[in-house]
């Protein structure tokens, strides 16, 4: 499939990156380990069957296909070790001028990614990274630019049935979503040992008719046998195209293997 043809490329660009980084600062930083992302959806609703590549979400609402693109993740380092003591050695106007990884430091892991999540769990991107305490993990939603995936132009890509009835939902939003470890007992821990982080997007949150949004109301405006939910509104859906939109940025759920 071209998804995973797209992922293994991107991954040699990230990991092209990613060595020249730490090829500046890993004689200082004491040290580096390994992080290993993966992404995966699921159903928590005890009702739903699930199958390998598709999710019955509940009685009437079927996904087939899901995907996402995502331009880059960003990793903060915790500061609490560092400001007290350390803050007024550091220049905040060049990124890493001092050759350390520290507290002023993102590590960014370019993409973009597209993500196929209904094809099991996906180890998209395994990388060295400085040893450290990481509190914040940041997604870059983003459109594709590769003209030869489904995703081109767009950043999000659902489609399955209603009822029996097709739909496709696809958004353009260039968002952002922050996931920040609050407590220092959950932060990312790299300490030359592996790491493994999965991003599970719960489709239960999303299409949930109580606590998410109810496809059921979804119409097929044009009468063209497909119900269409997108920025476009084609079928007069645009309202449930943002709500799904607002719902996806709050169902990712962070699994710390």
């Amino acid at each position: 499939m071209f998804i995973l043809k797209s992922i293994t490329r991107n991954l040699a660009i990230a990991l092209i990156f990613s060595l020249f980084l730490i090829s500046c600062s890993s004689d200082e930083a004491d040290g580096n380990g390994t992080l290993k992302l993966s992404a995966k959806t699921s159903v928590n609703n005890s009702s739903a069957k699930t199958a390998s590549t598709s999710k019955s979400i509940n009685t009437d609402v079927f996904v087939s296909d899901f995907r996402v693109n995502i331009r880059e993740f960003e990793l903060e380092m915790d500061d609490a070790e560092f400001e007290s003591e350390n803050e007024s050695e550091y220049d905040d106007d060049i990124w890493d001028d001092d050759g350390y990884y520290d507290y002023e430091d993102e590590f960014e892991l370019e993409g973009p990614f597209e993500l196929d999540l209904l094809a099991g769990e996906i180890n998209f991107l395994t990388v060295d990274v400085p040893n450290g305490d990481f509190e914040e993990l940041e997604f870059k939603f983003d459109r594709s630019t590769d003209p030869n995936s489904d995703l081109f132009g767009k950043s999000v890509l659902i489609q399955g049935t209603i009822n029996d009835i097709p739909f496709i939902f696809w958004n353009d939003f260039e968002d952002e979503v922050e996931v920040d470890f609050e407590e220092a007992e959950f932060d990312i821990s790299i300490r030359s040992n592996t790491e493994g982080i999965t991003i599970e997007f719960d489709l239960s949150q999303i299409f949930d008719v109580v606590s998410g949004v109810d496809l059921s109301q979804a119409a097929d405006g044009n009468e063209n046998g497909t119900i269409e939910i997108s920025p476009e509104d084609p079928d007069g859906n645009n309202a449930l195209a943002e709500t799904i939109r607002d719902r996806i940025k709050t169902a990712i759920d962070l699994l710390d293997d």
